[in-house]
């Protein structure tokens, strides 16, 4: 054998080494990937019971001071409340009826730290909601990044079946 076919076949020996190296290290990421994604559906799942939870606790608190004849008002009213959920991936302001009475004309007005710009997305804006039941909810686009930063300033208002109007403010964050 020549040293030219020597060569050669050094060179292609190599060359399927890398290959075979470029081969495991994709089929790890692909493993990585899955574990993670069921790792992230898990979560999600967890997340929503959690909320469900979080809801029934309420309507619980709710139901012993009506019991207890403190405020009779508290079971007829709505209790609009925002938070910003979703992650990195999704995140988006999440406007939810935890009292026992619709909600109707329902704003949110969110304004930023000073600045930043805002990360509500112009096309997704629902404005006013017409009427969110009890236990109800709807999410908005939030498009962070870091020109809008993850602190905001956020403030709704709402009126009553009743015909009185409500508002609320606080600050949320991712």
């Amino acid at each position: 054998m020549e040293l030219y076919q020597i060569i050669t076949i050094v060179v292609a020996a190599f060359g399927v080494v890398i290959a075979a190296g470029g081969l495991v290290v994709s089929i790890i990421s692909l493993r990585r990937s899955s574990a993670n994604e069921v790792q992230s559906k898990r979560l999600r799942g967890k997340q929503e019971e959690l909320t469900e939870l979080q809801l029934k606790l309420h309507r619980d608190e709710v139901e012993k001071i009506g019991a207890s004849n403190t405020s009779k008002l508290l079971d007829k009213q709505a209790d609009v409340r925002v938070s910003l959920e979703g992650g990195d991936k999704t995140p988006k302001f999440v406007i939810r009826n935890w009292g026992y009475s619709a909600a109707s004309d329902i704003n949110i007005k969110v304004t930023p730290l000073q600045g930043h710009s805002s990360p509500l997305v112009t096309g997704d804006i629902k404005m006013p909601i017409s009427r969110l039941t009890p236990g109800g909810y709807c999410s908005l686009i939030a498009a962070l990044s870091f020109d809008t930063g993850v602190v905001f300033d956020v403030s709704w208002s709402w009126t009553e079946e009743d015909g009185s109007k409500r508002q609320e403010s606080s600050m949320v964050s991712l």
